[in-house]
């Protein structure tokens, strides 16, 4: 590690160290919500008509027919050690993915001793590229995005390198981001972190749309749209540029994340999902995600997907799996204004006290001779491991 690395990864720590302490500078993470996560569990026992025992301010326990579970805020009791500590190796995963034939982005990992190596991944993707800690982070610590120079990927690196020793590097791919939790091996639900939408009129340019837009949110106290880094990539990944005029009634995504602060990099920027959209992707994506859970060996897994077009197998849109996570929040699948619990997790809860027929908690998973990338293979696997039934 050189030096002038070496004062960066001094100076970034301390910058970290202040911006934690900072109480403007807070976001609200799942550990933040207990309060949330107990109202939702009591009223999901309520609804089974179970007990609901609290044994610590975040530790719960559901009882019914002799039967209980405990629940630690977001956290249950679905998935052993191993497989917890599997799903944070995203190089593992993505190895473990891509062995069985799913889509994952191309990717690289290295050290801050071998950034040429990171580099030279970047000259190959000049439209972008994303770095991260290579093992155990979530809720988009030590993420950067939108890097298209070596000193952004030297920043971004040693950012990740605060988390994590092993940093990863990896292709941008356009689209909005998808989570699709899987329970027992079937999908129960999905949904997606929208980007920004325009309506084609058959006479204005994207450029065109995108600063009437942009009027309109500023004229309503809203900060306006601007063209940047992320806007580019989601655009030529459709065939389009700025320049084109898409014709009338067209709806068009223009940008994946939003704003895109600075020179086009976005750094620990979390995925917030807005929209429930269960019933708009499509067999094959619910498959790869289904076939995802098998490969890891999860019960319940929420497994993000980058996608153009949800309603449409992966291959044919460029759409990736960017990531699984093995205690996926159930905040992101209801709306607490409106709902009192998801409905995700009252099945998860049914699971749990045995109410379903495919509960079979420490059952071991088997899968010798099924091979989950295909759908007979899936099908067996799920069988043996008591998956299949109504959940």
């Amino acid at each position: 590690m050189t030096l002038a690395v070496t004062l960066l990864r001094w100076t970034t720590r301390v910058k970290k160290l202040l911006q934690s302490r900072l109480r403007g500078a807070r976001q609200v993470y799942v550990h933040h919500r207990v309060a949330e996560y107990r109202r939702m569990w009591q009223a999901v026992a309520d609804a089974l008509g179970a007990q609901f025992v609290m044994l610590a301010d975040n530790l719960w326990e559901l009882k019914l027919g002799g039967r209980s579970t405990r629940i630690a805020n977001d956290i249950m009791e679905f998935d052993n050690p191993v497989i917890l500590e599997l799903a944070g190796m995203k190089p593992i995963v993505y190895q473990l993915l891509r062995e069985h034939n799913l889509r994952v982005p191309e990717h690289r990992v290295f050290d801050l001793d071998a950034l040429p190596a990171a580099y030279d991944f970047l000259a190959r993707h000049p439209e972008g590229c994303a770095v991260k800690p290579a093992n155990g982070t979530s809720s988009g610590v030590g993420v950067s995005t939108h890097l298209q120079t070596a000193a952004e990927v030297r920043r971004a690196a040693v950012l990740a390198s605060l988390y994590d020793r092993d940093i990863l590097i990896e292709q941008m791919i356009a689209g909005e981001c998808y989570r699709v939790l899987v329970l027992n091996g079937t999908v129960v639900h999905a949904v997606c972190r929208r980007g920004i939408r325009l309506l084609g009129d058959g006479a204005s340019t994207i450029a065109q749309l995108l600063d009437a837009e942009s009027a309109r949110r500023l004229a309503a106290g809203v900060p306006g749209l601007f063209a940047d880094r992320d806007s580019a990539l989601t655009l030529n990944a459709q065939g389009l540029t700025l320049a084109s005029v898409p014709e009338a009634g067209r709806t068009l995504l223009v940008k994946s994340v939003g704003t895109v602060h600075g020179a086009g990099q976005t750094a620990e920027v979390r995925t917030v999902y807005s929209e429930d959209v269960t019933d708009h992707i499509c067999p094959a994506v619910r498959l790869a995600a289904e076939q995802a859970a098998g490969i890891i060996g999860s019960n319940l897994l929420g497994v993000d997907f980058i996608l153009l077009d949800p309603s449409s197998p992966l291959e044919q849109t460029g759409g990736v799996i960017n990531e699984v996570n093995t205690t996926p929040g159930m905040h992101h699948h209801y709306d607490s204004q409106r709902e009192r619990f998801p409905q995700a997790a009252l099945q998860a809860a049914r699971v749990l006290l045995g109410l379903s027929a495919e509960s079979e908690r420490g059952k071991p998973h088997t899968r010798a001779d099924a091979d989950p990338s295909t759908a007979s293979g899936r099908l067996v696997s799920n069988c043996r491991e008591g998956r299949l039934a109504d959940v």
